[in-house]
């Protein structure tokens, strides 16, 4: 990640984009965008508990963001104590019980990424990682655009 103004975070995202391209996150409006070559090719706006969410997803590409990070960010208590409340959960077969926010957040997330050609993966008993829309299996979009009609 480089930052520009205090307010901009960019992020070029090797292995996902051309040399060049860059991610543009303006916190202070929630938007994100892409640009290519100096010029904006796509934006989305998110709510500020989605961008709070990609943000920490984008800040640990290349790497997958650890589930206790962003329940952290979620929840907006300490690290240690999420990290021991999801050490706590997956020792006892109940990861799925506090995820469950973080990942019906990052759900609705995942419509306003397709359009970058971007996905967020969930990693079993782990946490999530940025990926190009290209490794969804089409049935994992088609599943995904039901879940947000159900809403």
């Amino acid at each position: 990640m480089t930052t520009t103004p205090s307010r901009f975070q960019c992020y070029p995202l090797p292995r996902l984009y051309p040399e060049g391209d860059v991610l543009v996150l303006n916190r202070e409006q929630q938007v994100l965008s892409r640009l290519s070559q100096g010029r904006i090719i796509e934006q989305q706006v998110f709510t500020f508990s989605e961008m709070a969410l990609i943000a920490e997803v984008l800040e640990s590409y290349p790497d997958y963001c650890p589930f206790e990070v962003l329940l952290s960010t979620y929840t907006h208590r300490p690290l240690d104590q999420c990290r021991e409340q999801v050490n706590r959960a997956l020792d006892e077969g109940e990861i799925d019980g506090v995820i469950r926010p973080v990942r019906n957040l990052l759900s609705r997330c995942r419509a306003k990424l397709y359009p970058f050609g971007l996905n967020v993966a969930a990693l079993l008993e782990t946490g999530y990682q940025l990926v190009p829309l290209s490794a969804v299996r089409p049935y994992q979009i088609r599943k995904a655009g039901k879940e947000e009609a159900q809403r």
